[in-house]
């Protein structure tokens, strides 16, 4: 299953529930998923109140956010994703993938 057209045509809460029942059919709703991507480290995690992402930082005392900061949110009301603008060398913030792209990778890497 491919995300790409879920995400770009679909309102929040109904795109929030397909990734709710996604989750549920592997047997990962509730749980936090660790994935390292070009040495970063993020938590991801589907529950009852929202689809998130977050990027962890080695030194949680560090602004902005402990022990991190959401890189993707999807809940009832709202779609947050923050890959644009597109990544730069210096961009620290920048994951450089969209929804899309996280809701796949946790597919294929997670999927049994």
């Amino acid at each position: 299953m491919g995300w790409e057209d879920f995400v770009a045509e679909t309102r929040p809460a109904e795109l929030f529930h397909l990734i709710q029942d996604r989750f549920r059919e592997l047997g990962l709703f509730d749980q936090t998923l660790t994935l390292t991507i070009q040495g970063q480290k993020y938590l991801a995690r589907c529950d009852a109140q929202a689809f998130t992402v977050y990027r962890c930082i080695d030194n949680c005392h560090i602004p902005p956010g402990v022990p991190g900061w959401p890189v993707c949110l999807v809940s009832a009301d709202t779609v947050i994703d923050e890959t644009s603008p597109p990544q730069s060398g210096d961009d620290e913030f920048a994951s450089g993938l969209a929804l899309a792209d996280w809701l796949n990778l946790i597919e294929s890497r997670f999927k049994k």
